[in-house]
């Protein structure tokens, strides 16, 4: 059996505008997060695509998905990192009935919120993370997703407002959103089917910095907390843990 190879996606984004609110963190976590990685894979058992401010896009992001992550198989381990703003968006009226709680949880991309005018504003929705990632887990690697923003996940770690550190969430826009702006039409296709528009469910990791309404934080030192956390704590335990043990130690 062929070993393991690495499929790696780090991407963050400082540069955003005034509006959305700029960040001092992000890039220094991909750098630390590509570094670690290199280190512990040999070059030819690794695959790194990283994307910063600018490339970090909405289209940017999708791609990699879709070109780069998509070339793992059984057995290869897929890796996605996000160092951002974490935002909430109104969904479009047609999630209602299924996710009454009205709004989605998304990356905020480098070209999010630039110009309302143009369709790669939107955020990249929670509901469109689920579908890029379903893709991935159907080809049977082991897949893993990093996410540090605030609104990035649904385990029980919480983070106290400090007030000297800086926050990695935006305003929340309540306009809501078409569903012709997921996934290129892929929401309203299901609608067309008859079908529910259900979020898919697929075997992966996601190791998040907060609960989905909560706040994920950068230090003075220009690092996301749950970043130099997670790696800190990796290197202490010299790699060789478990997701649970992991999970303890950070949120430790």
């Amino acid at each position: 059996m062929p070993r393991p190879k690495l499929f790696a996606l780090l991407s963050g984004v400082n540069d955003y505008t005034p509006n959305v609110g700029k960040l001092h963190g992000c890039l220094n976590d991909v750098d630390a997060y590509d570094a670690w990685l290199s280190e512990r894979f040999p070059a030819d058992e690794r695959s790194i695509q990283v994307l910063k401010d600018s490339t970090a896009t909405r289209d940017g992001i999708i791609t990699g998905f879709r070109e780069h992550l998509a070339q793992a198989g059984p057995h290869d381990i897929v890796l996605f990192q996000f160092a951002g703003h974490g935002a909430r968006w109104k969904s479009s009226a047609a999630f209602a009935p299924f996710y009454p709680d009205g709004f989605d949880e998304g990356l905020v991309c480098w070209d999010s919120r630039r110009d309302p005018s143009q369709a790669g504003s939107y955020d990249l929705a929670d509901k469109e993370l689920a579908v890029l990632v379903a893709e991935l887990a159907a080809r049977c690697p082991h897949v893993v997703v990093l996410l540090d923003c605030c609104h990035s996940g649904s385990g029980t770690r919480s983070a106290d407002d400090f007030s000297q550190l800086a926050v990695r969430m935006s305003h929340q826009v309540d306009t809501e959103r078409p569903l012709d702006s997921y996934l290129a039409g892929h929401y309203r296709r299901l609608l067309e089917q008859k079908k529910k528009l259900e979020t898919p469910a697929s075997r992966h990791i996601l190791l998040a910095a907060c609960e989905r309404k909560k706040q994920a934080f950068e230090g003075y030192d220009r690092r996301g907390i749950f970043s130099s956390t997670l790696l800190e704590q990796l290197d202490k335990c010299h790699g060789q843990t478990t997701y649970a043990d992991l999970f303890r130690r950070v949120r430790v």
